[in-house]
């Protein structure tokens, strides 16, 4: 084997590449210059190539550029052994680099080919150029809707603020605008990025961070009215929370907006107040009859105790006996006269839990006997209702009793058609989907014309004669009802006895619901 590579190797049977060229200085010259000069540029590309390759590390397909390297080192080689066996007849070592450069060639040629689909698709500088124009523009168009928006949310006079929902789950201010700085007093760069139970006080945190938090997890928008103690007093909110989620699903954003009601709220309760007020006006000459009764029956046992006294003629048991009822006589006016001033007294407690059957029972008592006088019947149904509702207590007696009222008048004014009327039967029970609480007041007053049916709960709407109603009860009982997250409707119905009347039903929930809800409840 080494004898044939000896062989192979042998250059003595050989003779120079300058022999075919009679050894001619200018053709010498002009070969070897030429040789030199292409060797020279094939080694200095490469150079050239690995450095390019080197610096740009984005650059697509870089590994072809390393094999056009190869390639073109080896074309080089060729040229300088091309200049050396001018003198050197070493034409199997220059036929080795040949076929190292044919390998080469080969593979840069064909891994060409096979890249060729995948070139073609890369982006030419003109399409480059229409890329970063569109790109631009995108970019000009964008930071034109961020000067839009930016300048929507400083100037608009509806509070807003964003809440960054942080990878804890915990919630950072990330801004409020000017108009909800200057409806709280808080100072927008002392909240920025802020946590907020770091950036606003315990009871406040307290109260915001629950509804931040059902939000988040619920992943939907809520709204909801709130009252918080601010740098500016306290004041009551109507906020609204809308979640803005990534590509994976997640809130990491709750964009909120929040309106001041509070004003809203003072003349809600003025407006309430008056109602109060007037019913209480109405249930006057039935108070007082009620409270004649008892001082009658006192006065009466008092006299005929004084007179027997002076005849000597008290015995023990009958002065006890006569004392015993006075004291029951004074309880009754004491529990009246209480309860008449708890009704007409400002109501500025909060939402409580209570139960509703309660309240019907106290609207009974107190007009009770006033309608007895006008030959009016209160049948109250058996109640099974069990569940609490939460709200205002003396807001739904103030519902029952305004109802009561108009149960009244139109039992009066049927009467004066000649026809027989005098029952309001009232019925408190628990639903039978065991969430919800359901009040009914009917009368036998001959019911409402269907025509204005749909119309009794608008402000100012009035079937009653001019100076007889405002037409503000039974929209105020709305309100009330709406505000404690429940319904009212009315319908005629048909009695026994060919009778007719009209019934109210007041359907309240155990829990509290978001005003969404209340809003399709009343669609």
């Amino acid at each position: 084997m080494a004898w044939g590579l000896d062989e192979l190797l042998d250059t003595s049977g050989l003779v120079p590449h300058g022999v075919c060229l009679l050894w001619r200085p200018d053709i010498l010259a002009l070969h070897v210059a030429s040789d030199m000069l292409i060797g020279l540029s094939y080694f200095s590309i490469p150079v050239a190539l690995v450095y390019f390759v080197m610096r740009r590390r984005d650059v697509e397909f870089g590994w072809v550029a390393l094999l056009f390297a190869l390639f073109i080192i080896a074309c080089g080689t060729t040229h300088f052994l091309g200049v050396w066996t001018l003198w050197s007849p070493d034409y199997v070592l220059e036929g080795l680099v040949k076929v190292i450069t044919a390998f080469a060639s080969l593979a840069t040629a064909a891994a060409l080919w096979w890249l060729m689909p995948r070139l073609l698709t890369l982006p030419s500088p003109k399409e480059l150029e229409a890329t970063n124009r569109a790109l631009q523009q995108e970019i000009a168009i964008r930071r034109q809707m961020e000067m839009r928006y930016s300048s929507f949310f400083n100037n608009l006079a509806e509070s807003l603020f964003i809440v960054q929902v942080l990878p804890d789950g915990d919630f950072a201010f990330e801004a409020i605008n000017p108009a909800l700085a200057r409806a709280t007093g808080l100072d927008p760069e002392g909240l920025r990025d802020r946590r907020v139970r770091d950036a606003l006080g315990p009871e406040v945190a307290d109260s915001i961070i629950p509804r931040y938090t059902a939000c988040r997890d619920g992943g939907e928008s809520i709204d909801y009215e709130e009252t918080l103690d601010l740098p500016v007093g306290q004041r009551v909110f109507h906020t609204m929370l809308v979640p803005v989620k990534d590509a994976a699903g997640r809130v990491v954003q709750i964009l909120g907006s929040g309106r001041d009601v509070t004003e809203r709220k003072r003349l809600q309760a003025e407006v309430i107040q008056t109602s109060k007020l007037a019913t209480l006006g109405t249930l006057a000459a039935g108070m007082a009859h009620e409270m004649s009764q008892p001082l009658n029956v006192i006065r009466l046992w008092t006299e005929n105790m004084l007179s027997r006294l002076h005849d000597n003629l008290l015995e023990t048991q009958r002065a006890e006996r006569s004392l015993t009822l006075v004291i029951e006589q004074t309880d009754r006016m004491a529990r009246l006269i209480d309860h008449v001033r708890t009704f007409g007294r400002r109501d500025g407690g909060g939402m409580q839990a209570f139960a509703p059957a309660h309240c019907v029972q106290s609207a009974v008592e107190l007009v009770r006997h006033q309608y007895a006088l006008e030959d009016i019947e209160i049948i109250e149904s058996a109640t099974s209702a069990q569940l609490p509702v939460t709200g205002r207590p003396l807001e739904l007696e103030q519902v029952i009793l305004n109802l009561f009222s108009n149960a009244r008048d139109a039992i009066i004014a049927l009467r004066a058609t000649g026809r027989e009327a005098g029952r309001i039967m009232v019925a408190v029970c628990d639903e039978a989907d065991g969430q919800t609480v359901a009040i009914q007041v009917t009368d036998d007053g001959g019911g409402i014309d269907p025509s204005v049916l749909p119309q009794i709960f608008d402000p100012f709407f009035t079937t009653k004669e001019v100076g007889k109603g405002s037409g503000l009860g039974l929209s105020i009982g709305y309100g009330i009802i709406d505000g404690m997250g429940g319904r009212i409707d009315a319908r005629n119905i048909d009695l026994e006895g060919a009778r007719r009347g009209v019934r109210f039903t007041i359907t309240l929930p155990s829990q509290p619901v978001s005003s969404s809800d209340r809003e399709l409840s009343h669609a």
